[in-house]
């Protein structure tokens, strides 16, 4: 089975999700970096710069993308992102 985020997601590019790969957790594309640990570290207090430092295969871009797609899902639900 492969990755679950298609071409046509906003996600695509920035977060994969495979069932084979850390049990189906959405990671950094790219990574074995799960998108979990961003905001584990950010509730923590801890900055992007500390996150990218600490995960050098994710990129500051990729961890801007995931967070303004929270927000737009957030913030304003109804809008496609």
């Amino acid at each position: 089975m492969g990755d679950l985020v298609t071409k046509e997601s906003p996600l695509f590019g920035i977060v994969w999700i495979n069932p084979q790969r850390l049990s189906g957790a959405p990671c950094f594309y790219g990574t074995r970096v799960p998108v979990q640990n961003l905001f584990d570290y950010l509730r923590a207090g801890r900055t992007v710069e500390v996150f990218t430092d600490d995960f050098p295969g994710v990129t500051a871009t990729q961890v801007r993308a995931v967070l303004d797609l929270a927000e737009a899902r957030l913030l304003h639900p109804g809008r496609a992102a």
